[in-house]
């Protein structure tokens, strides 16, 4: 990062941006490999829109000469013995509209669904999540999952398939039976792209100056005081100032971000006596030592923040994450995953004409794995 960013998020901070970022360049499906007959085990969450599009792979399966066999959400405690008693090339959890996890919490429940049956899978079987995001977060941040999968259960070879409406359901087919190695994949218009991690160069404008600017988590301290020397008027606090700031308006509004009224609270407190709202530095759930907070505070917290803003839009909003959405750590499901929700957030925002720029914080870890993902570092 360069310019007034910098300065801001970076004063007495371990701080370091990622030249990172996800790419998505055509790449198509290698030559088809003669299989003989295989079998399918497909898994839904059960919404109406999924359970169709699981008939439809099952018919399009069959006509290859595959079976696709099918097992009830309630009967998920016998997938293991389901899974030794007959050869399934690959279990495929296929969701439904994006728009029934547009409440975060929809989503997490819909994350603890397929956490539920990754628990049960053993060895053998190729995991696929099927998913048609139409750029919703509620269903983008399962990359998260992935990247996770890939350092948590590498021989699960889990992957994310994601589908537009006018990709029709043989090119699923087409793309389970490959046996890709590529494990994020989009189709688009029936043309096939792969999602690759690239350094790219990063540069953030952040315009300071008179106005009222929102600041949450533990950034907030150094970044106030950055504010401060470059003329804000007011600065808005969620939660402890951390610092005495006597040369500007300082305004500390007690709560939770993720309660109900409190983003409310903060807009209104910084746009009192009608200073306009400049800027917002969301970090809640960052660089804590509970990994739940970032679903808790940064998911929900932004999603409380944006409702918050509907009629008094800021100038920019920088979005806090790890780089754990990118890379990948042990045992971070959380925090990877509430860090793909906000990444596709800040796209979804874009895509609307609202300002929304993440900045990922701290050094990312590579992990050790030849996969296609990796290919352009």
């Amino acid at each position: 990062m360069t310019g007034p960013a910098e300065r801001a998020l970076s004063p007495g901070l371990p701080f370091a941006t990622s030249s990172f970022e996800v790419t998505w360049p055509e790449v198509p499906l290698p030559p088809p490999v003669a299989h003989g007959p295989g079998a399918w085990l497909l898994l839904t969450d059960e919404h109406p829109a999924a359970l169709g599009r699981a008939v439809a792979l099952a018919l399009a399966l069959a006509a290859e000469g595959d079976d696709a066999l099918s097992l009830p959400r309630d009967d998920l405690d016998e997938l293991p013995g389901f899974l030794a008693e007959r050869p399934v090339r690959g279990v495929v959890f296929l969701t439904g509209s994006p728009y029934a996890y547009h409440d975060p919490e929809a989503a997490q429940e819909l994350l603890l669904s397929v956490l539920s049956v990754v628990a049960r899978l053993g060895f053998g079987a190729r995991f696929h999540l099927v998913t048609q995001a139409a750029g919703e977060p509620g269903l983008a941040f399962l990359r998260g999952l992935v990247r996770v999968l890939a350092v948590d259960r590498p021989q699960l070879r889990a992957s994310l398939v994601d589908v537009d409406a006018r990709s029709d359901v043989d090119v699923l087919v087409r793309e389970l039976r490959s046996d890709a190695p590529d494990d994020e994949v989009r189709w688009r218009h029936d043309v096939r792209h792969a999602a690759r991690l690239a350094r790219v160069p990063f540069a953030v404008d952040v315009p300071a100056g008179p106005g009222a600017y929102v600041l949450t988590g533990g950034l907030g301290p150094a970044t106030a005081r950055w504010l401060a020397d470059t003329g804000a008027t007011r600065i808005v606090l969620c939660g402890d100032p951390g610092g005495n700031l006597s040369d500007v308006d300082v305004v500390v509004v007690p709560g939770d971000i993720a309660e109900p009224g409190v983003a409310e609270r903060l807009v209104a407190a910084a746009t009192a006596d009608g200073l306009p709202l400049r800027g917002i530095v969301h970090a809640a759930g960052v660089r804590t030592g509970d990994p739940s907070s970032g679903w808790r505070h940064g998911v929900l917290g932004a999603r409380r923040l944006h409702e918050a803003t509907a009629d008094v839009p800021p100038d920019w909003w920088l979005l806090g994450t790890s780089a754990t959405a990118l890379f990948g750590a042990p045992g971070g499901t959380s925090r990877a995953t509430a860090d793909a929700w906000l990444e596709s957030f800040a796209a979804w925002r874009r895509s609307r004409g609202l300002p929304a720029t993440i900045v990922q914080l701290g050094p990312p870890r590579l992990p050790d794995l030849l996969r296609p993902y990796f290919s352009t570092l």
